[in-house]
């Protein structure tokens, strides 16, 4: 009876230390979510992650092992979040115009539906490439453009003889640089997206 007594008694706390260590990290995630939006990274401490998800400071090194760590695992959480977004909308596509317009909407959606977020992930691409995890987001991106689009010429509905893998990234640099400056200058989202459509299209455009 002794030994049944402290096998169950010493995995009460396990169950329970289990699931509060997800739970805790995801209040941490959320806290530093919002803090790295608001204040960006160089301003953000860990200290101010642990207080605002209500966690003795202690806490945030169970999960974390530094500032850095923490922004790559909010990085990792935008993108997954964004990806989804683009497959989400890519899936419905039957020609290029379509393809190009679908991942453009969900990429404005996705910035219009969570402010800040986006541009945090994008002007802390020094930290991710210090952080030595692999490609920045708009690297990514321009390898996903990249695939997406060769698929297409294989169809027959994108120019063939291209180098795909370089002009998956043109086509990302073209959208970050008009986004940036359409955005700056108030310009209306409908016609960013039908213009870029527009220029995208017409270069990748089949000749007859």
């Amino acid at each position: 009876m002794a030994m049944v007594s402290r096998t169950t008694t010493s995995n009460r706390p396990k169950g329970r230390v289990a699931t509060r260590q997800p739970a805790s990290r995801a209040r941490l995630l959320a806290a530093a979510r919002a803090l790295f939006v608001e204040r960006g990274y160089h301003a953000t401490r860990p200290q101010d992650i642990s207080r605002t998800a209500g966690l003795g400071h202690g806490t945030f090194y169970l999960h974390f092992a530094d500032k850095q760590a923490c922004f790559m695992a909010f990085v990792e959480e935008a993108r997954a979040e964004i990806d989804a977004a683009i497959l989400g909308n890519a899936a419905k596509a039957t020609d290029l115009p379509g393809l190009v317009e679908a991942i453009l909407l969900a990429i404005y959606d996705y910035a219009e539906r969570h402010p800040g977020v986006l541009v945090s992930v994008l002007s802390n691409e020094a930290v991710i490439a210090a952080a030595g995890s692999g490609n920045s987001i708009l690297e990514r991106w321009g390898e996903e453009w990249g695939e997406r689009l060769k698929q297409q010429a294989r169809q027959g509905l994108v120019a063939r003889g291209y180098d795909f893998a370089v002009v998956g990234q043109a086509v990302v640099g073209a959208i970050h640089q008009a986004s940036l400056a359409s955005f700056e200058r108030s310009r209306p989202k409908a016609a960013l997206v039908r213009n870029l459509t527009r220029f995208i299209t017409r270069a990748l455009t089949p000749e007859d």
